[in-house]
Parts: C-alpha cells; sequence; structure tokens
C-alpha cells in the first residue's frame, strides 16, 4: 500500500523535470501553455493534501511565521503582476497573470505539504529529496541535449544550450546549486568506495557541462563556494551574509580586478571568452545596474511600494539598452538581477522581505550544516543563492530559482515540537 508521504514525494521530485518540460513547451505552444505543465505535480500535491485536510488536522496549527514572511513577500510579486495588468504593459494578460501567481505559490507551499508528511518519519531527508528532484531535472537536460533537441530559450550557439529550462545561464545555476549539495556525498570512500567512484563521475560529468555552458558570474560563484565546502573552511568563515549584501556594488566596483583573475591561465584557458570589455562590463549588464541605481538615487519614483511587474518599462529605464541590443521593444528586456527587478517591481517592501527570507534561511540551513544533519547539503545550495540572486535574473518570478530558493525555506515553516497526530 502506497504511503501518502511516498505518494507526496513522489509528485514533489517529478515536478521538477516537469516544470523543465514546461518551460521548454511553452516557449514553443505558448508561455500560459507551458505554465500549466510546469505546475501541475505542484498542484496536485495541494489539491491532494485539501482533499485530506477534509479528514484530518490542517497544518495550519504548525505554520511558523517563516511562512507567512515568504508568503507575504510573494504577495508583493503577485500584487506587481495585476499592477502590470492593469498598468497595460505588453504581453500581460489576465491568464498568465493567474499562471504567473500560481507559479509564484504552488512550489513553495507543495514542499510545505512535503515537510508536512514526513515530519514524522526519523530517517526523511527534505535534502535528499529536493536533490533528487534536481537531477532528475538536470537528467532530462543532458539527454536531451546529447540527444540533438534543441534550446527555444535564451541560448548561444556553440554552447551548452540545456533545452527543457528557461535559458542558457538558468542551467548554469542549476548545475552550481546540484554540484555543491553533491559535494556531501563524496565522503565515506572507505566504506562505500562503488557509490563515491559513481557520485565522482556525476560531478565530473556537471563540471564539463558548466565549463560547455560557460558562464564566468556562475563558475567564479560556484568555484569559490566549492573550495570553501570542499576544505570546510565554511565552518570558520564569519560574514559571509554580510558579504553577499554587497555582491553586485562589489563586483562593479571591482570589474577591472575580475577582468585581471579572469585573464590568467588557468580561467582563460576554460572560460574562453575573456575580453576586457566584454568583462568589466559583466556582458553589457553593467549598463543596466547602472541605469537601476540612477533611477534608486535620483528619480525614485514608485521606490517604497514599487511599480509592478516590468515597472523598467513604464519608467523607460532600459530604452537605451534597447537600441545598445538592437532589441526592438524594451519590455523583452530584464535587468539581469533578481535584486534591481524585485527594486522596481516591488520597492524597497519586497527587498527588506527578501533579505528577511535569505537572513532566515541562511542562519538555519548554516545551523544544520555545523551540526552535520541530513538537511546539511541545504546550506551549500543556498549560499550559492545568496550570491547568485543579486548578479541574475534566476531567483524572479517564474525562473526556476525561486522555485528553489522557496523550497530550501519549507523545512522552516513548521513547527516540530509538537507534531499532529496522523488521522488513517
Amino acid at each position: 500500500m502506497i504511503r501518502k508521504s511516498q505518494l507526496v514525494n513522489a509528485l514533489f521530485m517529478v515536478g521538477f523535470p516537469v516544470f523543465g518540460y514546461g518551460s521548454y513547451y511553452g516557449l514553443l505552444h505558448g508561455i500560459s501553455k507551458g505554465m500549466m505543465i510546469s505546475v501541475a505535480p505542484f498542484v496536485a500535491i495541494l489539491l491532494f493534501y485539501l482533499i485530506d485536510a477534509l479528514y484530518r488536522q490542517r497544518v495550519g496549527k504548525l505554520l511558523t511565521g517563516t511562512w507567512w514572511l515568504c508568503m507575504a513577500y510573494i504577495a508583493t510579486l503577485v500584487v506587481s503582476m495585476f499592477v502590470a495588468l492593469r498598468g497595460g504593459i505588453p504581453g500581460v494578460q489576465m491568464g498568465n497573470v493567474l499562471l504567473s501567481c500560481l507559479l509564484f505559490l504552488a512550489p513553495f507551499n507543495a514542499a510545505v505539504c512535503v515537510v508536512f508528511y514526513n515530519r514524522d518519519d526519523p530517517s526523511f531527508s527534505f535534502a535528499r529529496t529536493l536533490f533528487i528532484g534536481l537531477g532528475a531535472l538536470l537528467a532530462i537536460n543532458m539527454l536531451g541535449f546529447l540527444a540533438g533537441v534543441q534550446s527555444a530559450g535564451h541560448s548561444f550557439e556553440g554552447r551548452a544550450n540545456f533545452p527543457y529550462i528557461r535559458g542558457i545561464y538558468t542551467g548554469a545555476h542549476l548545475l552550481a546549486v546540484f554540484c555543491l549539495m553533491l559535494l556531501f556525498k563524496l565522503r565515506d570512500f572507505g566504506k562505500r568506495p562503488v557509490a563515491f567512484m559513481l557520485y565522482l563521475v556525476v560531478l565530473l560529468v556537471c563540471l564539463v557541462f558548466m565549463m560547455k555552458i560557460n558562464s564566468r558570474l556562475s563558475f567564479m560563484i560556484f568555484l569559490m563556494l566549492a573550495v570553501l565546502f570542499a576544505t570546510k573552511a565554511i565552518k570558520v568563515v564569519r560574514g559571509l551574509y554580510t558579504i553577499s549584501l554587497f555582491t553586485l556594488p562589489l563586483l562593479l566596483s571591482f570589474s577591472l580586478l575580475v577582468y585581471n583573475v579572469l585573464s590568467t591561465p588557468f580561467f582563460a584557458s576554460i572560460l574562453e571568452r575573456v575580453s576586457k570589455e566584454d568583462v568589466t562590463t559583466f556582458n553589457g549588464r553593467s549598463y543596466i545596474w547602472n541605469a537601476m541605481g540612477d533611477w534608486a538615487f535620483y528619480d525614485r519614483t514608485g521606490l517604497l511600494l514599487g511599480n509592478g511587474f516590468k515597472g523598467h518599462y513604464k519608467l523607460h529605464l532600459l530604452d537605451f539598452v534597447a537600441v545598445l541590443w538592437d532589441e526592438p521593444h524594451a519590455y523583452n528586456l530584464h535587468s539581469h538581477s533578481t535584486f534591481t527587478e524585485v527594486l522596481v517591481a516591488q520597492g524597497v517592501l519586497g527587498i527588506v522581505l527578501l533579505y528577511l527570507i535569505f537572513w532566515l534561511g541562511f542562519k538555519h540551513h548554516r545551523r544544520q550544516y555545523m551540526e552535520g544533519g541530513s538537511e546539511a547539503p541545504l546550506f551549500a545550495g543556498f549560499a550559492y543563492l545568496l550570491f547568485i540572486w543579486q548578479l541574475d535574473i534566476f531567483c524572479y518570478g517564474v525562473d526556476l530559482g525561486h522555485s528553489i530558493l522557496f523550497c530550501m525555506m519549507a523545512p522552516l515553516c513548521l513547527k516540530r515540537s509538537k507534531p499532529l497526530e496522523e488521522a488513517g
């Protein structure tokens, strides 16, 4: 007989490769259709819980303040979509707004349900469940790439463009999160040599694909964190969260130093694309970030509560970038940073809520890591998100990083001191 927890866990793990396939399908046949596919397994978990809740006690009494905080941030994201709809932003329609909101909410709350159904199982590891789900998403992308399936999203000729994902850099971030979690499998060689070698092969394969994707910022952050976790120096590092707060301004201030590092023989040989203009402007992203900075310091329209989804289009912040990049419309652009995207769309309110979420997640997962618990691998993946969210759109909205981030917050959302008795 299949247990409720087994059904929910299976749906959750399947959810990530389905999420990826939905992204691919949506780019070919319509974004709304793709989002319906992407969200389906997570919605199935929520529907299962709602039906089950008719016959058993509900999760409500177990919810912590962290769940409410996460929902408050997602609420600002939802509101920003309706502001864009009311403002007539091109391409924003009621159907895709509602589906986007569902995609903001469903993976996170499905993850909370997974923790809920497994709360009395001492052998359960949410980190392992998430790891398997992300691994399945990577597997279908690698197989699809090797089979010659063409990416329908943002891609570059001659590089590894994963098909079942939104864009090439999303693949780089997914690989980084997965590999950092995979490092925790590389232990006990004497006790489990076969398993150790299998995990090592998987890691090497992932590193090869990471090189073929050739994302410089992603690789730099991954390499820094991989060294810290592999050597366990992360245990004595202090101020990691504080340093992460200044990732974007530090990169802009030390762009020439970044170029000098990347132009060394080691990095130049594996990253290939190391022109001074390209590196020091971060492939043109610095133009966008500086425009956002000028708005925040000198204009400040909607700074407190935001300007809605694609607020930069309403403010004409990226019109000059559209001209530079030969884009017909600025609304097709984004700011290449979750930080700046949230600041413009959801204002200081959204940014403060997101900073609090990262702080609570950082404290919790670091404590789990220091105690050597089964959830320790989540800290490595979370540490990567802590830096990359300022440098890429990966953690914003319907992109994969948003779902990964909030799934990692799920273990913080339920009280465990007084578990409810299961009925049936």
